[in-house]
């Protein structure tokens, strides 16, 4: 790595907000990453934290700008060694990759062993978020490409799939035909994932007053099979997680892609390029 230690510090306290994670992480002592950033200040002449009681390190405004830039500098860093290895018919390196929870474990997980039994010399960090939450690692440089679902806005993307929203009905109202997302029956669950897709895709004002939001949608499908309420889903998250459930249709046509987005697909770094290269085999896209 040729970017400096103290800048590599830096980059991870930002990312952890806490000098105790990042001194575990990195193996040395918590003196020494305070020291690291103490030197970087000093070299910079500028503060980049300041603590607050609630939320401990935050970010000053230069600090955040700073940040930004040593995304950019780590990513240049990684693809400048990557490239080195390439030369010598080596892939190492790391590979970060955002994605959705649920692409998690029903695309990456299913491409993660053979691509370490074939790279074992290359780390892999997947980080999971929101549509929302995806976009903006994205635009900050935080990973290399990223797993999402539509719209994928300005950055390059391949669409791997095809989906739409549709509804799972409790065994108790298995006789209703549709559901209109603006006068809905009754309690309706939906994870935050697809509550953003609803909300980017639905013109109408959706009906608010008796959804429940939760994080995963294995915990929305189970509330479901469990009589809690009628669920929100795409179809994919239902093939995967309820497969033979019957799938109501939704009166809201909101069809979107899944796809691998990032600034440019043609410029992801060696190891990167490979992990994506797979992805799309495993999708019959190659």
């Amino acid at each position: 790595m040729m970017i400096s230690r103290n800048l590599e510090v830096f980059l991870r306290v930002a990312e952890e907000g806490s000098v105790t994670r990042v001194a575990k992480m990195l193996h040395i002592s918590q003196p020494a990453v305070s020291n690291a950033m103490t030197r970087l200040e000093e070299d910079l002449g500028i503060r980049l934290f300041f603590r607050d009681k609630r939320r401990g390190l935050v970010l000053t405004s230069a600090g955040q700008k700073i940040l930004h830039l040593a995304r950019q500098m780590e990513d240049l860093d990684n693809r400048i060694t990557q490239t080195a290895f390439r030369e010598n018919n080596l892939v190492e390196g790391r590979v970060r990759i955002a994605s959705l929870t649920l692409l998690v474990s029903t695309i990456l997980s299913r491409v993660l062993h053979a691509y370490q039994t074939k790279y074992p010399g290359v780390s892999i960090e997947i980080k999971e978020g929101t549509p929302g939450d995806i976009i903006c690692m994205v635009e900050d440089h935080a990973v290399d490409f990223a797993l999402s679902c539509s719209p994928f806005g300005k950055f390059d993307s391949l669409v791997l799939a095809h989906d739409r929203m549709v509804a799972m009905l409790p065994k108790h109202s298995r006789d209703i035909a549709e559901i209109d997302l603006t006068r809905l029956p009754g309690v309706t669950i939906i994870n935050r994932p697809a509550f953003e897709t609803i909300l980017d895709f639905v013109r109408e004002p959706v009906s608010l007053e008796h959804i429940l939001t939760v994080e995963m949608a294995e915990t929305a499908i189970n509330m479901v099979l469990d009589g809690t309420g009628i669920g929100i889903f795409s179809a994919y998250t239902m093939d995967a997680l309820a497969p033979g459930h019957v799938q109501c249709p939704l009166k809201q046509n909101i069809a979107f892609d899944i796809g691998i987005l990032a600034h440019d697909l043609t410029e992801l770094t060696p190891a990167s390029q490979e992990f994506a290269r797979m992805i799309k085999a495993r999708f019959g896209l190659l």
